[in-house]
């Protein structure tokens, strides 16, 4: 191997040719992008995949799907009225989890997760969750919804 005329211990590495590195980038870059369509498939919902909060949708049925991975804060409403909200999630392949604090921060065991993601359910199952389940839910201040 060549050395070093400075230091005669030390190689010296020839350099990588252009197209190499070319080469290499461009394989980087086709990697990237595949990622990218894995993401961009997984965040596609079919029409099953619905979440209500005092019957009004926040995900699905004509609501879009701005809320999937986002932190979401309960309505002044919601939040005041201890007998509220009432939170209904459909679908195999989403679930809700809500917060008693806001930001969508655990907080010991005040947190709360509805929807089956059991993929051998059918496909339009429900689950639903109020202050009647716990009476501590009237209190919940945030929510997260994510895929299964």
């Amino acid at each position: 191997p060549p050395r070093s005329k400075a230091d005669p211990h030390l190689v010296v590495e020839p350099p990588i040719p252009f197209a190499m590195q070319l080469r290499n980038l461009l394989v980087a870059a086709l990697a990237v992008a595949a990622a990218g369509i894995e993401v961009v498939k997984k965040t596609q919902l079919d029409i099953n995949q619905k979440v209500y909060v005092e019957n009004a949708p926040v995900l699905g049925d004509g609501a879009g799907e701005g809320a999937l991975n986002n932190c979401q804060s309960f309505a002044d409403a919601h939040v005041s009225n201890p007998a509220a909200p009432t939170v209904k999630v459909c679908g195999t392949g989403i679930k809700a989890t809500f917060f008693l604090r806001g930001r969508c921060e655990g907080y010991y065991e005040h947190q709360q997760t509805v929807g089956s993601c059991n993929r051998g359910a059918a496909s339009e199952s429900c689950e639903s969750w109020s202050p009647t389940n716990d009476v501590r839910f009237g209190a919940y201040q945030s929510y997260l919804i994510e895929q299964c």
